[in-house]
């Protein structure tokens, strides 16, 4: 196995925030990085620690054979292949995590067990996150006082945040959850958009449904003044 040099452009990987907002995005790139540098066998279970070809001889004061020195001359070369993917692997984790984080999985054993334990972790914590951005997202409600642009602005940020952990809406969902933000003034009004967009056969996506909502407000503001 050739070994791979580490330099400052390689392996980028944003730092593991302790929320775990950005868990998805780190996994992800954290195991497309060592698969680049071919230590994905390292945290997917699909190698270990190789064991001395020589270690249940019966007799050890006796000298190796040609065939026993020879297993042990390449079992000590793959060993030393093994302990620097080992290494990578457990450094890379190291560098991208809080040390109060670090300070928890410092004592597991091998690269599998250490990023085993950061992904049992993190993957409940993760779906906790996720489900209180959704629940918040699907009760955000706009107020006939606030700013409607600032409204949906913030709707897509929190559509945004939820995208960058994996779970990103889909346009049906956002667009039924932009609707039901609205307060009931809009009723009518959105009633309308939509039967127009049904007749004419077209499609309506959020980001319409924001800029016509958008220009209906400043119409009313408008009027009002």
């Amino acid at each position: 196995m050739s070994t791979t040099k580490l330099g400052e452009d390689f392996m980028k990987i944003p730092r593991l925030n302790v929320a775990g907002t950005n868990w998805v995005i780190y996994k992800d790139r954290f195991l497309w990085a060592i698969d680049a540098c071919r230590h994905l066998n390292h945290v997917d279970g699909s190698t270990k620690e190789l064991v001395d070809p020589n270690l249940g001889r019966e007799d050890k004061t006796k000298a190796l054979t040609a065939a026993e020195a020879a297993a042990e001359l390449e079992w000590n070369k793959e060993l030393k292949t093994w302990k620097q993917g080992e290494a990578i692997i457990k450094q890379q984790i190291a560098a991208t995590i809080l040390d109060s984080l670090f300070m928890k999985i410092r004592g597991k054993g091998n690269a599998l067990e250490i990023w085993s334990s950061l992904a049992n972790e993190f993957e409940k914590k993760f779906r906790l996150v996720a489900v209180d951005l959704w629940k918040r997202l699907q009760d955000e409600f706009y107020s006939k006082k606030a700013d409607v642009q600032m409204h949906f602005d913030k709707l897509r940020m929190m559509c945004e945040e939820l995208g960058a952990m994996g779970t990103t809406p889909p346009d049906n969902d956002f667009y039924s959850i932009i609707m039901s933000s609205m307060p009931p003034s809009y009723n009518a009004y959105i009633s309308a958009v939509n039967g127009t967009a049904s007749v004419l056969g077209k499609t309506l996506s959020p980001d319409n449904l924001m800029q016509t909502l958008t220009e209906e407000a400043d119409r009313r503001t408008a009027n009002k003044k």
